[in-house]
């Protein structure tokens, strides 16, 4: 049963997912983040800085406020993901193994980034991986299509602030 006012969307109704490149800052630098610099529990834990000619061509492209979702095995199933913040003139790269989900003007960022961080998101996507043992990926539909009881963004942002309070006292 879903909650008065909120209503069941896919994931392409509330995100855009893996958008266009944002364009070259007039300073040229950019945030670089690999993989292994992203945590199993969410978090960012260093970044590089680089030019936007050194990487925009063969990675993937993010900007402030973007969701990272890693989508190779066991990547994934560990929970390596994270919400991009103080990047470098707001603009990022990093592996071409990470999903971007870029949160529509409806939808609260931290909503969405808690979302990816649900158990119930990790068993789905793991049971909708495709590939080869060892290569295993979520997929770009898998990510659109995937339904979600969502509130209304007031409710977002509460959701979204109640469980960061918890994760600051649990780091604390």
């Amino acid at each position: 049963m879903v909650p008065n006012g909120w209503e069941v969307k896919k994931l392409n109704e509330l995100c855009e997912i893996n958008p266009k490149k944002p364009s070259k800052p007039s300073d040229e630098l950019v945030s670089f983040i690999s993989m292994s610099q992203v945590s199993e529990d969410g978090q960012i834990i260093s970044t590089e800085t680089k030019t936007y000619d050194e990487v925009s061509k063969g990675f993937t492209s993010f900007k402030d406020k973007d969701v990272l979702v890693a989508k190779i095995t066991p990547c994934f199933e560990n929970g390596k993901g994270a919400l991009a913040h103080t990047l470098v003139n707001g603009i990022g790269f990093g592996s071409t193994e990470f999903h971007v989900l870029r949160a529509k003007e409806t939808t609260d960022p931290k909503f969405i980034y808690y979302l990816t961080r649900t158990d119930a998101f990790r068993a789905k996507g793991t049971m909708n991986m495709q590939g080869s043992a060892g290569h295993r990926r979520v997929t770009t539909d898998f990510i659109q299509v995937y339904k979600i009881n969502t509130p209304p963004l007031p409710e977002q942002q509460k959701i979204a602030k109640i469980l960061s309070t918890w994760d600051k006292a649990i780091s604390t």
